[in-house]
């Protein structure tokens, strides 16, 4: 029996998101050193951008052409920006309550953030399966890769605040779970629609994930990598170049 498409990505979705709780899970019950923390988090960037360059923004052009491709990049850098904006504004309140004795907020901000980065990634991994199409296995990696170190460091960094084991991976299993749900809005939502409004969907996606890894990604890992950000970064998107090549 066929699965339908919605059901597909939403598998996917969940499985590409299932690396935020093995990421929590190590970082809850292991103390790596940042700089491996921050490494992945540039190697997981190197791996996204190459398969947005290769994969999602092309498919989007093939679709429907530049100029939506351009347009829903645009606005989807716009609707992240400000999102993530407001995100950090309430994070910084929650976070000065708190040194006066205020409530835990501040957890649950990081995971909206968290949340707020992978809406678009996952977004764009169901969209791939619409009109026939397959799971994008460079995005699949990538999406994989990038969550990684986001709930390891998150749940480190609750492990520090004497967080429960119970509240961090009921978090991020929300969360995960969540992730796989806006997986399959990707045809649940868009299907039927004409190229052009794919086209600029998929834009929407790779724009977003574009700003997410300029705005939190790389200047998280560069607090730790420094000058060997870069190279990093590369030997992910030259391993994402070599596995589109394979596939």
């Amino acid at each position: 029996m066929q699965i339908p498409v919605t059901i597909q990505a939403g598998l996917w979705g969940w499985l590409a998101a299932s690396s935020l709780l093995i990421g929590a899970a190590i970082g809850f019950l292991v103390k790596l050193p940042q700089k491996v923390v921050a490494s992945i988090m540039a190697y997981g960037g190197g791996v996204l951008i190459a398969a947005l360059c290769f994969g999602q923004i092309p498919e989007a052009e093939r679709l429907g052409g530049l100029w939506p491709t351009l347009g829903g990049l645009l606005a989807g850098g716009i609707v992240f920006v400000l999102a993530n904006q407001y995100i950090d504004h309430l994070e910084q309140h929650h976070r000065s309550k708190a040194a006066n004795g205020g409530n835990g907020m501040v957890a649950l901000l990081i995971a909206v953030g968290a949340f707020l980065d992978g809406i678009p990634e996952s977004l764009g991994l169901g969209l791939g399966l619409l009109d026939g199409g397959d799971v994008s296995l460079l995005m699949l990696v990538a999406i994989f890769l990038a969550n990684l170190p986001e709930g390891l460091a998150s749940a480190a960094g609750l492990r520090e605040e004497k967080r429960s084991g119970w509240l961090v991976f009921g978090l991020w299993g929300v969360i995960a779970f969540l992730s796989g749900l806006a997986a399959m809005a990707g045809p649940g939502l868009f299907a039927g629609l004409s190229p052009t409004w794919l086209a600029f969907a998929l834009g929407f996606s790779a724009g977003a994930v574009l700003c997410m890894l300029v705005d939190t990604l790389l200047p998280e890992a560069f607090e730790s990598t420094h000058a060997w950000t870069g190279l990093i970064t590369l030997a992910g998107f030259m391993t994402a170049f070599a596995l589109g090549h394979i596939v």
